[in-house]
């Protein structure tokens, strides 16, 4: 697991480093000056040639002190000022002055020369929201334009690094090299794409230094899923692990079953009990024979009353019959809930559907899965731009209804009621295909029956999603995966095959 920060999180632990523990703010520099240096070192040889273009915070000392070790070990290195100021941090002084005493010149015209590495020091994660274009979007969109393998320092200038919001123009990194923690803003919202492989260095800022505040925000890490997964009773059996229910599909959209059920199964509970429509139940038992199966006119209360998790909504439409299926549900389960697709629909749309759905959160674990469209019909309104706002909206939802909300996306986020966040690294563009919430709600059902915190449930069934997506996109591709490939990835994916990657 790796903490997510914020920009005021991390000036706070970078402040307690160096005040309590006597890290100074130069010696923090050095060693991330020499931590990027350390990654180029890795990926080029020492006839590379560098540019390096330095704002006026401490991100551009940075990247000074970058550009001095570089020159030290034999690259080729010119070093751009981006915007001449006596506005200058202490550091990026200090640094200065130092290249000064070398005689190591620095530039304030724009680079003209071919460079093998380009490396962004502009603005790092002091950038905030800003009314109109500055000069360093002039700069930024220049580097942009230049060829070479482009490195961000800490976080691509003109990205923020709570939300992943870019307001003008941002640097697009193949490569960030960050510093102690991973910063929100690299995995949310265009934070992925102008991130591009993030590394996280050790610079000898320790997670001590949060004092009795540690962050609310995490992600998982591949090692984290062998930790996290139920543990297996050597001596179990069908029973031990527990019984999941699935209802799922109509008679126009039958497949859904299919996939949530095949999901479940492979995720270790041992029973999967699905309810469908009766067209339905020959083809769940094709494809899903392990599976017990009923039709919607069975006495389903009563068939899943054993069950510790019940997953609700995926192709069961939004009429009537729906309707009195899932207010049953809410008035008589006892049991953790995943609510999907259209069940989140029909509580969107009645005031006394999200009224059960309050009641039985009091008493119950209930995860909600809904992508940007649907919960958008689940508040009521168009979800704000603003993703600072997106936040607070995703936030007050999970603490106002006591849920685990999952907010599809292509970074999925997952607020707890007790308001934690987590954010999902794993997945690609690939996932984007029909099905693929199907397959989720199954997994995170199979997970959460079997007695482990619904917290650990969503956000490793959320994972473990992604990494299945990741696996068929190294070993096939993404443009041809198919939500049943995950399915099937997931087998692989569970021994822990990812790791060789």
């Amino acid at each position: 697991m790796q903490y997510l920060l914020t920009t005021d999180q991390m000036k706070q632990v970078d402040n307690y480093t160096s005040e309590y523990f006597l890290l100074a703010s130069p010696v923090l520099m050095e060693r991330a000056a020499l931590a990027v240096c350390e990654e180029i070192e890795k990926r080029f040889s020492d006839k590379s040639r560098v540019c390096i273009v330095c704002g006026n915070g401490n991100n551009g000392g940075d990247g000074y002190a970058l550009g001095r070790i570089l020159l030290e070990r034999g690259y080729q290195v010119d070093l751009f000022r981006a915007k001449n100021s006596s506005h200058c941090s202490e550091g990026n002084q200090l640094q200065t002055s130092i290249l000064s005493r070398l005689q190591i010149p620095v530039r304030t015209d724009f680079p003209q020369n071919e460079y093998d590495i380009i490396v962004d020091a502009i603005l790092g994660t002091g950038f905030h929201k800003k009314e109109k274009p500055d000069i360093y979007d002039e700069w930024i969109q220049y580097l942009n334009h230049m060829n070479g393998y482009k490195i961000a320092i800490d976080i691509s200038s003109g990205l923020d690094s709570n939300h992943g919001a870019v307001f003008y123009e941002a640097f697009l990194a193949d490569l960030t090299v960050t510093f102690a923690f991973l910063k929100r803003g690299h995995l949310l919202h265009e934070g992925k794409q102008y991130s591009g492989t993030v590394v996280c260095k050790n610079i000898g800022i320790s997670p001590k230094g949060f004092g009795e505040h540690y962050p609310d925000a995490y992600t998982l890490e591949k090692s984290d899923v062998a930790k996290l997964l139920p543990k297996r009773a050597l001596d179990g059996h069908k029973g031990t692990f527990q019984k999941a229910g699935i209802i799922a599909g109509n008679k126009q959209i039958g497949g859904c079953a299919v996939l949530a059920a095949k999901a479940c199964m492979r995720m270790g509970v041992g029973y999967t009990k699905v309810i469908t429509d009766e067209e339905n139940k020959k083809a769940v038992l094709y494809h899903v024979p392990e599976a017990l199966i009923y039709s919607f006119l069975s006495d389903y209360t009563n068939v899943l009353s054993d069950c510790s998790c019940i997953a609700i909504g995926p192709g069961i439409g939004t009429g009537q019959d729906s309707y009195h299926l899932l207010e049953t549900l809410l008035q008589s389960a006892t049991c953790k809930l995943v609510i999907d697709a259209d069940a989140i629909n029909l509580i969107a749309g009645s005031d006394t559907l999200k009224g059960l759905l309050k009641e039985y959160t009091k008493h119950h674990d209930v995860i909600l899965t809904p992508h940007k469209k649907e919960l958008e019909r689940f508040c009521g309104y168009i979800l704000p731009t603003d993703y600072a706002c997106l936040h607070q909206v995703e936030y007050d939802i999970a603490k106002d209804y006591g849920i685990y909300l999952v907010c599809k996306d292509s970074a999925t986020r997952v607020y707890t009621p007790d308001g934690k966040l987590y954010i999902n690294s794993s997945g690609n563009h690939g996932m984007g295909t029909a099905g693929s919430g199907d397959v989720l709600t199954g997994m995170l059902a199979g997970l959460a029956a079997q007695n482990i915190p619904t917290k650990t449930s969503a956000t490793l069934g959320v994972f473990i999603h992604g990494l299945c997506g990741d696996y068929i996109k190294d070993k096939n591709n993404a443009y041809s995966l198919n939500a049943s490939d995950l399915i099937e990835a997931l087998k692989y994916v569970l021994r822990g095959d990812y790791e060789n990657e």
